[in-house]
């Protein structure tokens, strides 16, 4: 039995939808499709994970928007089936 792959995730930016609610147009991160390829996710995923940090530290996010991005960015990495690189540093 052969075991399945995920070559695309749903888009962070749109959440799926393909557009955003406050412009006009389709998502300019997955182009209307609703969903981007692994390494572009992972790549949205890595943004969200330092944006967090570095919005709670200055002061910008409380701590349940650094929570729920931190989460997100963990949920990106776990449906890819990778380790974020922030958990294999703390494992050294």
């Amino acid at each position: 039995m052969s075991k399945a792959r995920v070559i695309k995730i749903i888009c962070l930016g749109c959440k799926g939808a393909g557009k955003l609610g406050w412009i006009s147009g389709t998502c300019p991160r997955c182009e209307g499709q609703g969903r981007v390829p692994v390494a572009q996710a992972l790549a949205m995923a890595d943004e969200r994970h330092a944006i967090a940090a570095g919005g709670l530290a200055s002061g910008d996010y409380n701590l349940s928007t650094l929570t729920r991005l931190r989460d997100e960015a963990d949920a990106i990495y776990a449906i890819a089936g990778v380790t974020p690189p922030w958990q294999a540093e703390g494992s050294r």
